[in-house]
């Protein structure tokens, strides 16, 4: 385990950053996210003013949905945002499977989105809410969780195929890590793919080391945590800088 972490630390110390980051949607650089997911992130967050440490914030409405003044309390957020509105059987909590309650929560926030996000196995049912988000220019994100494996590479590429047809302008895959293999599985599908606006990452045993890995090597977007983070192999966000900015 350690000595996949040390690897990753000397791999992104190889790098050379200028000619491996690829132009992303907001920045010429791969972007970094935190996610407000409870009320003391989001509070955190909304107080934090000119803060170039991160680039987006995603607001993870299947967890706040119990927030009072959300509208306001997001409005007030300078950064870009990323609405998530996550589907229980990829991750998501309290239960909001039903896609009218899902869109529910998600419309009435698109007037400060940047972007959404949608599972890919629920784009059918989610269809209005990501016609609707293109309409207002707003980027959408397709997404693939798997909390117990990371497939083939091969599996992996007909899946970032099915959201390219979809007209995905982000594609998210994020998949549990915890052998060599799966690893390999994972970040071989960026060199497999000539997809630039693709973000992957690891969880498990090796997320940490696949996510330095995938920052450096072009994923566009990167997830961290700010405060506790929930998610085995997942960085809190002034760790994962120190990790990137090492020499």
């Amino acid at each position: 385990m350690e000595f996949i972490y040390n690897a990753a630390i000397l791999m992104v110390k190889n790098y050379k950053k200028d000619e491996i980051m690829q132009k992303s949607i907001f920045l010429n650089r791969p972007n970094l996210v935190v996610s407000a997911t409870d009320h003391s992130t989001l509070d955190a967050i909304c107080k934090t003013k000119n803060n170039n440490t991160f680039d987006i914030v995603e607001i993870r409405l299947d967890q706040l949905v119990q927030e009072k003044n959300l509208k306001e309390k997001i409005s007030s957020i300078s950064h870009p945002l990323l609405l998530t509105c996550r589907h229980p059987k990829e991750g998501g909590q309290n239960n909001i499977s039903d896609p009218l309650k899902r869109i529910s929560l998600i419309e009435p926030l698109l007037p400060f989105a940047s972007a959404i996000d949608i599972e890919l196995s629920e784009f059918d049912k989610m269809k209005n809410i990501v016609s609707e988000a293109k309409s207002k220019d707003i980027k959408i994100i397709l997404s693939y969780h798997n909390f117990i494996t990371t497939p083939e590479t091969s599996d992996l590429n007909l899946i970032i195929s099915e959201a390219e047809r979809h007209d995905a302008d982000i594609i998210k895959i994020a998949t549990t890590t915890n052998t060599l293999k799966e690893l390999i599985n994972l970040l071989s599908i960026k060199e497999n793919s000539k997809i630039e606006n693709l973000s992957f990452m690891g969880m498990g045993n090796h997320g940490m080391a696949s996510r330095l890995i995938a920052a450096q090597s072009g994923s566009i977007l990167n997830y961290t945590a700010i405060g506790e983070t929930k998610i085995k192999g997942q960085w809190q966000l002034e760790d994962f800088l120190s990790a990137l900015n090492s020499n």
